[in-house]
């Protein structure tokens, strides 16, 4: 396997096992799994435009300030409803899975 994503593909498969591994509202697993993903920049995409989109992508619908994304990622995934936050789950998963 390639080390090229590692520190990320580590903290995807973190989140990705967050949100199977419990019968929690998928809001309060999300914000588990948040944790995780957060852990994770876009510069460690730098090489690979696609994957740096998808990325960018689900830190906007976590977090649209910047400044404080963990908090801010909370407070949004605390009011998504379980649509937005299944949405949300899936891209993380299908992240997971360009990275492996």
């Amino acid at each position: 396997m390639d080390d090229k994503y590692a520190n990320a593909r580590e903290h995807f498969f973190a989140a990705v096992r967050t949100l199977a591994a419990s019968s929690d509202p998928i809001q309060t697993r999300l914000i588990d799994a948040n944790l995780n993903v957060l852990h994770v920049t876009l510069d460690e995409f730098d090489g690979d435009r696609e994957l740096k989109f998808k990325f960018a992508k689900i830190l906007d619908l976590l977090a649209a300030d910047q400044d404080n994304m963990e908090t801010v990622a909370i407070e949004t995934t605390a009011h998504m409803t379980d649509f937005e936050a299944v949405k949300v789950a899936d891209l993380i998963c299908d992240f997971y899975y360009e990275l492996t």
